[in-house]
């Protein structure tokens, strides 16, 4: 039963992280090469959380509530600098940091969403 649910939360990780890296590509090719460092980044978030679920696998050894709680822990200790870094650049106006901080809570949110979802049995 666990290995389903780890081996459909990497199946997505996969997935998403290969959608970033094409529309990636397509935004650069388009000249748009913010939008283009922005899915590079998603990417980047995403490919951070499958290490997480790597290791949480790694220390939890089968137990799957000691790999739910590795994981949800991370998922809210990692993107807590990221919403201190947001407040700064709103504090400084800092139009492009606070973007960059948002897209990487969002993604932060979308990957505790799709996790709830896979490892509670709704998907």
């Amino acid at each position: 039963m666990i290995d389903q649910k780890i081996s459909k939360l990497n199946s997505w990780f996969e997935e998403k992280i290969a959608l970033c890296g094409k529309r990636n590509q397509e935004l650069n090719g388009d000249g748009r090469t913010d939008e283009a460092i922005f899915e590079k980044i998603k990417a980047n978030i995403y490919d951070v959380f499958r290490t997480v679920l790597s290791v949480a696998v790694k220390t939890g050894k089968e137990d799957a509530d000691a790999v739910k709680t590795f994981f949800v822990q991370r998922a809210e200790q990692i993107p807590a600098g990221w919403a201190v870094a947001l407040e700064k650049a709103r504090e400084h106006n800092d139009t492009v940091r606070m973007q960059t901080e948002q897209i990487k809570l969002d993604t932060v949110q979308e990957i505790r969403e799709k996790f709830s979802k896979i490892w509670e049995g709704a998907e």
